[in-house]
């Protein structure tokens, strides 16, 4: 997908603010995208609420948001990137820093934020710190059913060498609760290794309460 706006967000009092505005005016120079929009947010406070920035300089690109001071290198990766690996950045940066609500607006309301996160479950690589915000999201996007299409994907994590990965999506089958999930815990209950075993014959018995 090619990248054809970037908006930076700034504001007076920012001291590295200058330093983001000379690079990207220089990457846009060099026809890394299109168009350049800088806002002051200080002139701007709605902007500022409309997209939830809590700090500057933050940048939007094709409508993924980012803050902090970055390389040339780091942007240019972020421009190069699929959307799907871009929303993985986003999630990575807003879980690791505790902020859960604007991550799971995201995986509400863009299927590729979806997409990301079922990435960043199968990664061994992922952070404990993002595990731990993308259990919490699950827990709560869950019960509204917009999970099941994934289903499959959890059911395949449940099966996952990496014992950490397949106890997480035992837990996440059992939020969802649907046939095949059920299923699925049944199997690991009956024939699987003795640890995964017990956490599904756990989320089972809690599920049956």
């Amino acid at each position: 997908m090619s990248i054809n706006i970037i908006e930076l967000f700034v504001m007076d009092n920012c001291q590295i603010c200058p330093q983001m505005e000379r690079l990207f005016e220089r990457m846009h120079q060099n026809g890394a995208f299109n168009e350049l929009k800088i806002v002051n947010i200080g002139n701007h406070p709605e902007v500022a609420e409309k997209n939830n920035i809590r700090s500057v300089p933050y940048y939007l690109i094709n409508d993924i948001g980012f803050s902090g001071l970055k390389t040339q290198h780091e942007i240019m990766t972020l421009l190069q990137q699929g959307e799907v690996d871009r929303w993985q950045e986003f999630l990575k940066s807003e879980l690791s820093e505790g902020v859960l609500k604007e991550a799971e607006v995201a995986i509400i309301e863009n299927s590729s934020a979806r997409e990301a996160m079922m990435l960043l479950l199968d990664d061994i690589n992922t952070t404990l710190v993002v595990r731990i915000g993308l259990s919490a999201i699950i827990e709560t996007v869950a019960e509204s059913g917009l999970l099941n299409d994934y289903e499959n994907h959890f059911i395949s994590l449940a099966s996952q060498q990496d014992e950490r990965i397949a106890i997480d999506a035992i837990y996440y089958l059992s939020l969802l609760a649907t046939k095949s999930s059920l299923h699925k815990l049944r199997e690991i209950a009956e024939n699987g290794a003795e640890q995964l075993k017990s956490h599904a014959e756990e989320v089972l018995q809690d599920l049956e309460n």
